[in-house]
């Protein structure tokens, strides 16, 4: 794919992650399939060593979410989607199979904050709607505030799940929240909160997801209290 001229591949030091990106032929391709739905504008990739490893542990719990998630017809939203102004029901069309119906259909790119993924699915035929925002350096007061306005204005109906990237840092999400929100009562049952290690190796429902008061959210069937062994030591912990 990269000497055909359809991937670039980028690393900084031997030792450094790889990354992979479609080019724009690539890109033109396959929108010219319908197979997927381009902007305007073209931009090259930019990798943001800040933003690095946050990227790479919320790509990590998407992929365990989509595999192990325990939810049916599952489609999923990145914040990069969002912000380009790809719709879920456009999404959907296009895992279909049914790019051609989208015809004259226009990204318009979004210039709010946008969350770092939301996803829609079913749990025992119910259908669910969640935001997940993932806090890997803490949120001071002003970040917290665009975030709950964010999630409430544009998600009023959505599990607004946040994972910290440890314990502590959950809690202290938690605590901040409960006190920012004090004063506003409505829909506190979907805030969820949890941490990455849970996220990353459990299935979506029974990670341990709790609520402004403590309580699991209703979608959490039997969840999973103990400590959980590294990847490489699941077979040997069993």
């Amino acid at each position: 794919m990269v000497s055909r001229g359809l991937l670039l591949k980028t690393q900084r030091l031997p030792n450094d992650d790889t990354y992979f990106y479609l080019t724009r032929p690539a890109l033109r391709q396959l929108s010219g399939l319908a197979r997927i739905l381009t902007s305007p504008e073209f931009r090259s990739p930019k990798i943001n060593p800040i933003e690095r490893e946050h990227d790479k542990r919320v790509l990590a719990m998407r992929v365990q979410i989509e595999q192990e998630g325990g939810l049916k017809g599952l489609t999923w939203l990145s914040d990069y989607e969002m912000r380009c102004g790809l719709r879920l029901d456009w999404k959907r069309a296009l895992a279909e199979g049914r790019g051609w119906a989208l015809a004259g259909a226009k990204l318009h790119r979004v210039h709010h904050r946008t969350p770092d993924g939301y996803f829609e699915g079913e749990i025992e035929g119910k259908g669910y709607a969640f935001v997940l925002e993932y806090e890997h350096s803490a949120y001071n007061r002003d970040k917290m505030a665009a975030m709950v306005l964010n999630l409430t204005r544009d998600f009023p109906a959505a599990f607004r799940l946040v994972v910290s990237r440890d314990k502590a840092h959950a809690v202290r999400m938690l605590e901040g929240l409960e006190t920012f929100l004090k004063g506003d009562p409505r829909n506190r049952n979907l805030w969820g909160f949890s941490f990455f290690e849970k996220v990353d190796r459990l299935p979506f429902i029974r990670v341990p997801w709790v609520n402004l008061e403590g309580d699991y959210l209703a979608f959490v069937k039997d969840p999973i209290l103990k400590a959980v062994p590294p990847a490489g030591n699941q077979e040997g912990a069993a």
